[in-house]
């Protein structure tokens, strides 16, 4: 077995519950602008939902680099971790 391979497996898991953290926060707001109640604040909500996202994108990559001593292969797995669920939702249509 490839000696990357665990750092790899290890940046991915985390990249994996980062975006199911993030796809949680993308379908919460969109419930909230589904209701009429929030319809006329919808733009905000998006807003507010996004710069969520970014932020835990941002704190995901930063757990990564300080967790497994920024080696490189573990961050790679942490990106595809970050950016693979987007790709299989949209693939299977579970948005």
């Amino acid at each position: 077995m490839p000696l990357w391979l665990p750092w790899l497996g290890k940046g991915l898991v985390l990249g994996l519950a980062g975006g199911g953290i993030n796809h949680y926060l993308l379908t919460q707001a969109l419930k909230k602008v589904k209701d009429e109640k929030f319809a006329q604040t919808a733009d905000k909500i998006i807003t507010k939902c996004y710069a969520k996202r970014f932020v835990v994108i941002i704190i995901t990559l930063l757990s990564a680099y300080f967790l497994f001593s920024a080696d490189m292969v573990a961050l790679i797995g942490t990106a595809l971790g970050l950016t693979l669920p987007k790709y299989f939702l949209n693939l299977l249509k579970l948005d």
